[in-house]
């Protein structure tokens, strides 16, 4: 397993003075050197959290709140418990630096917590937060799945609400989980009418298709992208109809207003 940078207490002071301080030349190069040993290490993530931790050298130094001290420690792992007593005890106990060194070392305990605090609640790598995936790349894992998952064309019916739409379905039977996508759908006043997904079971009935939820089309999006709340289990998907019905649906759908349909291709 890759060593952690962070029980590395030489690498972390320096991290630490680059945001907080700057480095001369040479410790620049002393920490490039110490990190070609964690090529896992990536210092932008870890500049946000020291950057916060800064903010400490504007208080007046003091020692680490024995609460907060105990209760880390109990928390950490033994290098990092090391570490922290360790740069505590060495603080404490170092003469006046120059003004330099005295910016970095008023950070103190805040610098053990730090490090401390990123190891203990697996913060690293995870300091900048990954993007939110796209509606398309939800799809996509879902198709993953294999064949068990459908995937078929939404086109428009004789409805004029549905005139010019396009669109797909992607739902997983196993998993219960779906995704809609949709070009062209009519916006629709929400408080008037809203769109409402109907998935025909072969397992059901077929005059009671499951509600698979209700949606709207804001003015202006000509594509949208839609989840599926189905409100039973669907065994086995026969059809996808979108319906218009009043705000707030219905329970069972007259399908006056059948707008599109998405069903397998006969071949």
């Amino acid at each position: 397993m890759t060593r952690s940078f962070l029980v590395d207490e030489r690498c972390v002071d320096l991290l630490i003075q680059e945001v907080t301080a700057g480095l001369n030349e040479a410790e620049s190069t002393e920490l490039e050197t110490l990190l070609t040993r964690y090529p896992d290490a990536r210092r932008e993530e870890f500049a946000p959290a020291a950057a916060a931790f800064a903010l400490a050298a504007r208080l007046p130094a003091e020692p680490l709140p024995a609460a907060l001290r105990s209760r880390l420690l109990a928390q950490s792992t033994p290098k990092i418990a090391d570490l922290a007593a360790a740069r505590q005890a060495r603080d404490s106990a170092a003469p006046t630096a120059t003004p330099k060194r005295q910016r970095a070392g008023s950070l103190g305990w805040w610098a053990a917590a730090a490090a401390m605090l990123l190891a203990i609640a697996g913060w690293y790598p995870r300091l900048v937060s990954p993007p939110a995936p796209t509606a398309a790349e939800l799809r996509a894992r879902l198709l993953a799945a294999g064949p068990r998952v459908v995937h078929w064309e939404f086109a428009p019916t004789a409805d004029p609400g549905g005139a010019g739409a396009t669109g797909e379905v992607v739902f997983d039977p196993v998993t219960q989980r779906g995704y809609m996508h949709f070009h062209n759908l009519k916006p629709n006043d929400r408080r008037q009418i809203e769109y409402q997904l109907w998935i025909f079971d072969n397992d059901r009935d077929a005059r009671y298709p499951v509600d698979g939820g209700i949606f709207n089309v804001p003015t202006g999006n000509t594509d949208i992208d839609v989840p599926i709340t189905a409100r039973v289990r669907v065994g086995a998907p026969a059809m996808f109809a979108v319906t218009l019905e009043r705000a707030g649906g219905v329970v069972v759908s007259a399908r006056e207003h059948i707008v599109v349909l998405a069903k397998p291709t006969r071949s």
